[in-house]
Order: structure tokens, then C-alpha cells, then sequence
């Protein structure tokens, strides 16, 4: 009881993450999770009011509360649903349809397109609501933000979010899904055009803010990689950022740099104490309220990312304790700041940059006042550079269990170019603050601007320096979803194991975590030494068989021809791997497969294998091949055209055989379980 009066808005928060997480394995239906929500808040209100004191003494408080919140977590996420909206889009599809959209936020670009997600208005004559992917090709007319664009397009023209094909690989479907974005539109052979928005329009005028900053630096004569870079730390427009750069960052562990958080929000709020320290000095009330209207300006600014949103949430929490000469709780703060964000959108808690960022944050209050006690200097630089050091270790360390779980690598080199790059940061930051505010009053000075292209190009010299250093980045490290819970649970032991060192339970929580950790490893290795599998993943243009054995995995192609990003999903999941070529047949749990490729041979005398796998677009008569080699599925995967593929499908069901196409169902694969228990391997 005494911990929950400490920190309530932790057992909330937590309680309503819980609500939120369940809501997709168990839901409580609609009214019963309403009304089960106000008969728990009745029952509280009430024993508020009249057995207070019996409340605190039988410890009914934090349990009531805590239902209250995760029956509220159920309700955010069914309501949260914006396909429920009798107004969504989704509901008047037709077979031809013409849409009226408004792109409200530019996204990362490709060499081809400009990528932008988009709110639908209008559909067929119908208001409408519902957002959509835009993809519009760079030789095309763009839109600015908060136009309007008109668009005649069939059913088939409205592509759904493509899923993942390929085991272990990144769902771009299910990303879009968390931010109710279900279908996306590509305009290069599609007719359109572009209504500009009449009068004021606050997409339209923030826009026209950015590209009027945007302007300035472009004035100042950066170079092009400078002038990516500042936009990126400075207005959150990581689009146009090289993948290059962007690797370096990752590869010296500072890749948090470039998203705009809880670092640039402090150092833009002692910026800010810098400007108005003599209204401070004149009025605290005053000097609050023109930091809280320039921290949320700059959150509008930069687009409310959720790494924004939360950074300016907290520091107004802050602000308000702090200047309203109230003891303000960290931790408190840092989970109200969760809550609110999670009341707007309760999707926010399955975004890495949200997890990563609240983390981060979590473990400096945490594990900094710890590291601190065993090196103290009182004054001067070194103070500053400790301080430092153990603020960059304290972040990492909570990242870290996230890191790996999702990309799967380890920057070596991290603690030092901390050391580094963040005293840089901190002088961009301030320098380009400033010129942000000289160049909306118009004041021009050069100087400054060459100042902070040299201050750009040597944070750029740091991270390409380092990261050409050997081992700079360990990559495909294999990091499930259960090491990820024990390695939290590992660092909630060791804060206590640090802190509270004289407690035998603290070494007993740490003993656990170890030892969970390891007994994990073993039956995670011998759990994949038992199933064996075969797979034909899927690959633009190029055919990908493997077969995992024992843990060990054999991929028939050159490991030249394989995807960057494919390459790296089954990297993080296997070791060793073995490449060879491709034979015409392969044996694989009593199952017999023929693989034919562009010269089409298959004839051959008393042979009928289970499986064909059909690569490179053979010029084959398929009517003839089942005659003859009566196969259970034909299996046909990226290297195959498309007009072949349809003509084989038909062949296929006209017969009564099963097909199976990796390019639209993902990826093929066969185990010893599923040819015993189910034949159809989908």
C-alpha cells in the first residue's frame, strides 16, 4: 500500500498496458467490458466515500484500480478501432471509385516514389474517414501537406497492405494495421489531381512553416549530407537521410540522435531557460507558460512523433512540479506521460521507437543515481564527462534487451562515441535552434552557418570513423521473444541487486534471472536441433531453398543473390549457414521434391515426387507434367512471371491439385509436424 500511495500512476499505467496487451488473446466483449468497467468504478467511488480507512487497511485500493484501468485498456483498443466507423472508407469500396484524400505527413521516400500517408475525406460522393498510404512516383506532380487530391481508381487499383512472406522477417502489415492504415494507393497509372486547399489550414501552414525553415539552411549553402542531417536532428525529416549515414549511426550505437526525444527536448528546454531566464526572474508563472507553448510548438513542428509527444509530455509534467514548487516523482512522471499517450492512441505501446524511448528514459532515472555513487566529481568538466558517461551507459542498458530483440545487433563502440557525439549534439542543437528563430524574423547571418555545417560534418567524420573501426557493429545475434522477457526481468534484478546489494533477495532475483536465462539458451538450441524444415522463401527474381537440419541451416543459392534484409531475418535465427546449388531433387522427410527450372526437364521414367517447386518461368505444358508425374502440390515462387503463375493456377485447380504461390501467401515450408499431422502446408 505504502509503494502504490508512492507511485499510483505506475500501478495505473501498468494496469492499463496490461488491458491494452490482453485485448488481442482475450477480449471482453462489448457492453460486458463496458459495463463491468462501471460497476468496478461505482464500487470504488463508493468505498471512497464511506470505508476509506477499511479500504487502506484491507490493501482493496490498488486492486480496484488497477481492474478499473485494464477494463479501460479493453475499451480504448475496441473503440481505438477505426474500421468500426460506420464513415470508414473500407465500407463503400465499389468497383470503380473516386476518392478525395489530403496527405497530412511525408514519410521515407524511395528512388522512385514519395511516400506519404493520407486522411480519405471523400469516396464516392460519401464523407468518409480512414487513412491511407500514398505512394506517388518523384516525376509526378507532389501535393504540399493539406492539399487535396482527387482520384478515379478501381477496387483492384486499392492494393491491401502487403504481409510478410518470409519467416522471421519485418510485418509491414501489421505495422500499418497499428496505425489504421489499411490499404495504399500508387498514382503511376492512376488519374488524379491536385486540389490546393483554399484559405487557412493548419496541415497546410505547418508545412509552409517547415519548408520556409527548411529554405534558411538551404540560404546558409550547407552541403547536401550537412543539410540532411539537420533536418533530421532539428525537424524529425529523416526521409531524405542516406542509408549510409544512417548505418554509420547505428553501427556507433548514436542512431537515437536522429530521432527527435526525451535529449533534444532537454536541451531545447535549457535553450529556452537560457532565452527567458530574465522573464523567469520577473515572473515563474509567465516563464512557464511561454516554455510550455514553445515545447508543444516544436512538437507540432516536427509532426507529434511518438518519441516527441512523449519527451514534451514528461518535460511539461516536469515543468509544472517544478515551478509550482511541488516535489515532482520521476518515475510518475515518466508514466503519466505513457498514460496520456496511450489514452490517445493505444497503439503507441507496439511502437519500437515508444518502447525504446520510455526504456531509455526509465533506466537513466534508474540506474544513473546508482552508477553515480561509485565515481563522484564534484566540479568542472570531469563532472560533466561522468556524468555523461553513466547517463549513456544507464540508456544503453535499458535498450539494450530491446535492441537486440528487434534488429538483432550490437554496437561495440557505443560508450565512446557517446562520449562524443552527445557534448557535438548539444552545441548543434543550441546553434540550430537559433538559427531557426533568426530566420523566421528574417535575420540572415553566414557566419553562424558555416559554424554549424563544420559542427555537422565533423559529427558525420566521427560516426563514418567509427564505424569503419573492426567489430564496430556485431550482427545477427539470435534474440527471441522469451530472452527478451527474462533479460528485462535480468535488469529489474540487477537494479535491486546494485542498489540494495545487503539483501540476500537481491542476490537470489539476480541468481533467477541468470539462471533462467541460460536454461532458456539450451532448450531454445535443442527445441530447434528437433524439427527439422524445408523452406521456399520468398525472393523477387531469385529462386531461395533451404533446409534447416539440426539447428543448422543450408541455403541452396549464392549468398551473393540473396536480399540484404532476407539475409540479415535468417542470419539472426541460424548459425552456421552453409550455401550451395540447387540440385533437381531433394529428399526431405520421406517427402520427394523436383525442382525445375527455365530449361524444364522433368522427364524422367518411374518418378512421381510429392512436391514440384517450379523456378525461373519454365516453358513447360503443367497439364502434361501432372499427367505424368501425378505430384500433391506445385509450389512456384518469385522468379516466376506473373502471367505464368495465373496460367498454372488454373491448370492446378482444374485438376484438383494444391498450389501454393510464395508470392502471395509467403513463404513455403514443410516440417516433419505438419506433413504428419496436416498435409496442406499452409
Amino acid at each position: 500500500m505504502t509503494q502504490f500511495s508512492r507511485y499510483p500512476l505506475i500501478y495505473l499505467t501498468l494496469s492499463l498496458i496490461l488491458g491494452i496487451l490482453s485485448y488481442a488473446y482475450f477480449p471482453i466483449q462489448w457492453p460486458v467490458s463496458g459495463l463491468a468497467f462501471g460497476l468496478v468504478f461505482i464500487i470504488l467511488f463508493g468505498f471512497h466515500l464511506k470505508q476509506k480507512n477499511q479500504i487502506k487497511k484491507l490493501g482493496i485500493l490498488p486492486l480496484l484500480i488497477a481492474l478499473t484501468a485494464f477494463l479501460l485498456g479493453q475499451i480504448i483498443v475496441y473503440n481505438g478501432s477505426e474500421r468500426r466507423d460506420l464513415k470508414h472508407y473500407s465500407h463503400y469500396i465499389k468497383a470503380t471509385n473516386i476518392l478525395q484524400i489530403q496527405p497530412v505527413q511525408k514519410i521515407k521516400s524511395t528512388e522512385a516514389y514519395d511516400n506519404y500517408y493520407a486522411l480519405v475525406n471523400n469516396i464516392n460522393g460519401l464523407q468518409s474517414s480512414g487513412r491511407i498510404l500514398l505512394k506517388i512516383p518523384k516525376h509526378k506532380p507532389q501535393p504540399n501537406l493539406g492539399d487535396h487530391l482527387l482520384i478515379l481508381l478501381s477496387q483492384e487499383q486499392l492494393y491491401a497492405i502487403p504481409k510478410a512472406l518470409n519467416p522471421y522477417g519485418f510485418d509491414y502489415r501489421s505495422f500499418m494495421v497499428r496505425r489504421h492504415i489499411y490499404h495504399q494507393i500508387n498514382l503511376r497509372h492512376v488519374a488524379y489531381r491536385i486540389l490546393p486547399v483554399k484559405g487557412w489550414h493548419w496541415f497546410k501552414w505547418v508545412s509552409q512553416l517547415r519548408g520556409r525553415l527548411k529554405q534558411q539552411f538551404l540560404k546558409g549553402h550547407l552541403s547536401p549530407d550537412a543539410y540532411n542531417l539537420a533536418l533530421a536532428i532539428l525537424l524529425g525529416q529523416r526521409q531524405d537521410l542516406s542509408p549510409e549515414i544512417y548505418q554509420n549511426f547505428q553501427a556507433t550505437g548514436t542512431v537515437h540522435i536522429l530521432a527527435i526525444s526525451g535529449l533534444h527536448i532537454g536541451i531545447l528546454l535549457l535553450f529556452l531557460n537560457f532565452i527567458f531566464k530574465p522573464v523567469k526572474n520577473k515572473s515563474k508563472l509567465l516563464y512557464l507558460i511561454l516554455t510550455l507553448i514553445f515545447l508543444w510548438f516544436y512538437a507540432l513542428l516536427t509532426g507529434f512523433s511518438p518519441s516527441v509527444l512523449r519527451a514534451v509530455i514528461m518535460f511539461s509534467f516536469l515543468q509544472i512540479g517544478l515551478q509550482s514548487q511541488r516535489q515532482t516523482n520521476i518515475y510518475n512522471s515518466l508514466f503519466a506521460a505513457a498514460l496520456v499517450m496511450l489514452l490517445i492512441n493505444p497503439n503507441y505501446i507496439y511502437q519500437v521507437g515508444f518502447q525504446m524511448s520510455f526504456a531509455a528514459v526509465l533506466a537513466i532515472v534508474s540506474f544513473y543515481p546508482v552508477f553515480s555513487r561509485w565515481l563522484r566529481v564534484k566540479q568542472g568538466w570531469m563532472k560533466w564527462l561522468v556524468d555523461l558517461f553513466w547517463v549513456s551507459l544507464s540508456a544503453q542498458l535499458g535498450v539494450l534487451p530491446l535492441s537486440l530483440y528487434y534488429f538483432h545487433q550490437f554496437p561495440t563502440y557505443f560508450l565512446g562515441a557517446n562520449l562524443l557525439v552527445i557534448p557535438l549534439l548539444f552545441l548543434i542543437l543550441f546553434l540550430g535552434f537559433s538559427l531557426m528563430i533568426l530566420g523566421l524574423l528574417h535575420l540572415d547571418f553566414p557566419f553562424l552557418y558555416q559554424i554549424f555545417d563544420a559542427l555537422i560534418k565533423l559529427l558525420l567524420n566521427i560516426n563514418r570513423t567509427m564505424a569503419a573501426w573492426p567489430h564496430s557493429l556485431i550482427r545477427h545475434i539470435n534474440f527471441s521473444f522469451g530472452l527478451l522477457m527474462i533479460s528485462l526481468w535480468g535488469l529489474l534484478a540487477l537494479y535491486y541487486f546494485l542498489k540494495q546489494t545487503k539483501k540476500y533477495t537481491s542476490w537470489i532475483g539476480l541468481g533467477i534471472g541468470l539462471l533462467f536465462f541460460e536454461v532458456f539458451l539450451v532448450i531454445q538450441s535443442y527445441q530447434r536441433k528437433q524439427v527439422d524444415q524445408f523452406y521456399v522463401f520468398h525472393q523477387y527474381k531469385v529462386p531461395i531453398v533451404a533446409i534447416n537440419h539440426a539447428g543448422r541451416l543450408t541455403i541452396y543459392q549464392d549468398s551473393l543473390k540473396l536480399d540484404s534484409f532476407l539475409q540479415k531475418n535468417i542470419g539472426a535465427h541460424f548459425k552456421p549457414i552453409r550455401y550451395q546449388a540447387l540440385p533437381f531433387y531433394q529428399e526431405f522427410q520421406g517427402q520427394q521434391i523436383l525442382h525445375i527450372d527455365s530449361l524444364g526437364i522433368y522427364h524422367f521414367n518411374d518418378f512421381s515426387p510429392d512436391i514440384v517447386v517450379l523456378h525461373y518461368s519454365p516453358k513447360i505444358n503443367l497439364e502434361r507434367l501432372i499427367v505424368r508425374l501425378h505430384p500433391k502440390i506445385i509450389v512456384v515462387d518469385g522468379s516466376d512471371y506473373p502471367s505464368f503463375i495465373r496460367h498454372w493456377q488454373k491448370t492446378a485447380q482444374t485438376y484438383q491439385i494444391q498450389f501454393y504461390d510464395v508470392n502471395t501467401q509467403g513463404a513455403f515450408m514443410l516440417s516433419q509436424k505438419n506433413i504428419e499431422n496436416k498435409p496442406d502446408p499452409k
